[in-house]
C-alpha cells in the first residue's frame, strides 16, 4: 500500500461552534461610538479551548460521509471497507494508505471539496520522521537522521566520539546527593525530551537508556548528564539506523517481554520492557519502571509480561480493524521459567497472592 500525505490549511477555522462565544473587537476593527460592543463568533478560531474539538468533529463528520468507519482500536484511524483505504489523522496532518492511485485521488478530491488542503504527494516526512517507500522491493523504511543531527548540533555533540552501546554497564546512576555537582536543569530536560521523542518514534534501541535518564530530570547532576551524552555518542555512530518493514515479512505479531529485577538502585523497582514485531520490524515497544517493588525475579518478569499482554490485546484489536490477517494466536516470548509456569498454571498460589492486587498486573 502506498502512503500519501495531506495537510489541512488553517484547520481550526473549519470547526463550527456548539456554544455561544463572544470576543473583544480586534485592534483596527473598532468603530467610533461602538467601543463597548463585542463580536459573536459563528465558527471556531485559533486560541479557543474547544477549537481542536470542533475541528475533529468536522473532519470526523466528513470522513463518515465518505464511507469511512472509525476503528475501535484507535479513534484517529479510519477505514473505508468498500474500497479499503486507511486514513490516519494527527490534528491537521492526514495520511492515506491504499494500493490503488485512483481510490486515493478520489478521497483527496472529496476532502479538498470540503477543506482547503495541501496535497504533499507520497509520504516522505511526517512529524520529523523520514519515510522511504520502495514499491519495487515492497519495503518501507522510517528513520530520523536529520532530527538526530539537529540534536547533536544543539548540544554540541556533533564532533563527539561514537560508542557502541547507549548505556555503560559499569556505571550505576543514582539520585543526587549533597556531594554531587548539579547540572543545568533546563538544558538537561531539553536534551532528555528530545531523546524521548526519538526513542518513541523510530529508535527502540535507546528506549531503556532514555527511560533511565528521565528519572533524574527534577535534580540532574553532572553524572546524569554524562549518561545523556553517552546516548548522544551512540546516536552519532548510528545516525542512519531506522526501521525497515518488508512486504514479504510475517503478518503475525511476534512479541518479546523482559524485566530487570531491582534495577533501580535508588528505590529497587524493576523496569518492564516489551517489543512487538510485524512485517520484519518493530511496531510497538516500551521501557517503563514498574509501579511497585518486585520481591523476586519471577514477580518482576510476571508484571512485565502482564504489561506486554495488555499491549498485545490492543494490537490484535487494531489489526482486525485494518484487516491484517493474523492467522494464529499472537506469539509472545518470555525467558523466565518461573513466570512461564505461573502464567500456565497458578500452582504456587500461596506465594503469589500479593500479585493479584498489584496495579501493574490488574491495571
Amino acid at each position: 500500500m502506498k502512503l500519501h500525505h495531506m495537510d489541512v490549511t488553517t484547520a481550526f477555522l473549519n470547526g463550527t461552534l456548539m456554544e455561544e462565544v463572544y470576543m473583544k473587537q480586534p485592534d483596527g476593527f473598532v468603530e467610533q461610538g461602538k467601543e463597548t460592543l463585542v463580536c459573536k463568533l459563528k465558527k471556531s478560531i485559533y486560541g479557543l479551548k474547544q477549537s481542536p474539538r470542533c475541528w475533529n468533529y468536522a473532519l470526523d463528520s466528513s470522513l463518515r460521509e465518505l464511507g469511512f468507519v472509525q476503528t475501535s482500536g484507535d479513534p484517529c484511524i479510519y477505514v473505508s471497507l468498500e474500497e479499503f483505504v486507511i486514513v490516519a489523522v494527527y490534528v491537521d496532518d492526514i495520511i492515506l494508505a491504499c494500493n490503488c492511485d485512483d481510490k486515493v485521488r478520489k478521497v483527496k478530491d472529496s476532502l479538498a471539496s470540503q477543506f482547503k488542503l495541501k496535497d504533499l504527494g507520497e509520504l516522505q516526512y511526517f512529524l520529523g520522521v523520514k519515510v522511504v517507500q520502495d514499491t519495487v522491493k515492497g519495503q518501507i523504511w522510517i528513520g530520523q537522521p536529520l532530527y538526530i543531527e539537529n540534536i547533536l548540533k544543539k548540544f554540541g555533540m556533533e564532533d563527539s566520539k561514537p560508542v557502541e552501546t547507549p548505556v555503560d554497564p559499569n556505571q550505576n546512576v543514582c539520585e543526587a546527593t549533597d556531594e554531587c555537582t548539579l547540572f543545568d536543569k533546563e538544558q538537561y530536560q531539553s536534551a532528555v525530551g528530545s531523546l524521548l521523542y526519538l526513542s518513541v518514534k523510530t529508535r527502540p534501541d535507546i528506549a531503556y537508556a532514555v527511560n533511565s535518564v528521565t528519572r533524574y530530570s527534577t535534580k540532574p547532576t553532572s553524572q546524569h548528564w554524562k549518561a545523556v551524552k553517552r546516548i548522544m555518542r551512540y546516536l552519532k555512530g548510528t545516525l542512519d539506523l531506522g526501521i525497515l518493514y518488508n512486504y514479504n515479512g510475517s503478518t503475525d505479531f511476534v512479541g518479546y517481554s523482559d524485566a530487570d529485577w531491582a534495577g533501580d538502585i535508588n528505590d529497587r523497582k524493576s523496569t518492564s520492557g516489551y517489543c512487538f514485531h510485524l512485517g520484519g520490524g518493530p511496531v510497538s515497544w516500551s521501557s517503563k519502571k514498574q509501579s511497585c517493588v518486585a520481591l523476586s525475579t519471577a514477580e518482576a518478569e510476571y508484571m512485565a509480561l502482564a504489561s506486554a499482554i495488555q499491549e498485545a490485546v490492543w494490537l490484535r484489536k487494531l489489526a482486525v480493524d485494518i484487516q491484517i490477517d493474523c492467522k494464529g494466536p499472537l506469539l509472545l516470548y518470555e525467558d523466565n521459567q518461573s513466570t512461564i509456569a505461573m502464567s500456565k498454571n497458578p500452582q504456587f498460589h500461596g506465594k503469589t497472592k500479593h500479585i493479584d492486587i498489584n496495579p501493574s498486573v490488574t491495571g
